[in-house]
């Protein structure tokens, strides 16, 4: 059933279906995100998102303390996204689950696409968004 994914972009226009279903079933898992040629490819509302790398002008990790926010768990729960912003500003948050995803995601985007800016700070944030 490989019709049966529907694809979305996460930012921007949508590209060419019929590359980004190949990108996708070419893509390496990496926790719930999967890591194209072309794109990066996550699941949300029902749609598989999709990013194309040369779009991402930005990219740096975010952690939350889930226990601390949900108020349910005693103990310290991380979770890590990617956060993307794209040449149109908008700003895509992507959930990788651990810190090793997260490292890992930033260092493929960083080989797809040689101009990413990697790593936060408040000098960056002033100057992408």
């Amino acid at each position: 059933m490989k019709g049966s994914v529907k694809f979305m972009p996460a930012s921007g226009t949508a590209q060419d279906e019929r590359t980004v279903r190949t990108d996708y079933y070419t893509a390496k898992p990496v926790g719930g995100v999967r890591y194209g040629k072309y794109y990066i490819f996550y699941e949300s509302m029902g749609f598989m998102l999709y990013a194309d790398y040369n779009d991402v002008v930005w990219a740096y990790r975010k952690t939350e303390d889930v226990g601390r926010r949900l108020s349910f768990s005693p103990g310290k729960t991380e979770s890590h996204s990617l956060m993307l912003v794209m040449k149109n500003g908008d700003r895509v948050g992507i959930p990788v689950g651990d810190k090793e995803n997260a490292a890992l995601g930033l260092s493929i985007l960083q080989r797809r696409n040689k101009f990413v800016d990697i790593g936060f700070s408040r000098e960056k944030e002033g100057k992408y968004l």
